[in-house]
């Protein structure tokens, strides 16, 4: 399913990066290459770290329990007596 995602996203950039590369030809097209390759450039490197950080480990997740015990982790909730000012 992130994968579904990551292609709708990307695609939907994809397509609006296709569009303005087409009108920045149309409009000059002998200087307009340059900042194109550029932004290719840029895009595989982006699409290339999105693909790293997806692949990276997490956190363990431990679950919820009878006995509350993930309530006493270091990271736990937020509770009322842990907001400033009480």
């Amino acid at each position: 399913m992130n994968y579904l995602w990551l292609f709708a996203v990307a695609g939907g950039a994809a397509l609006l990066g296709i569009a303005l590369a087409f009108g920045m030809i149309k409009q000059d097209g002998r200087h307009s290459v340059l900042a194109i390759a550029g932004a290719f450039v840029v895009a595989l490197g982006a699409l290339g770290l999105g693909l790293y950080v997806g692949n990276a480990p997490t956190a363990p997740l431990r679950a919820s329990d009878r006995e509350g015990s993930q309530n006493k982790l270091p990271a736990a909730a937020t509770t009322v007596k842990d907001l400033p000012g009480r």
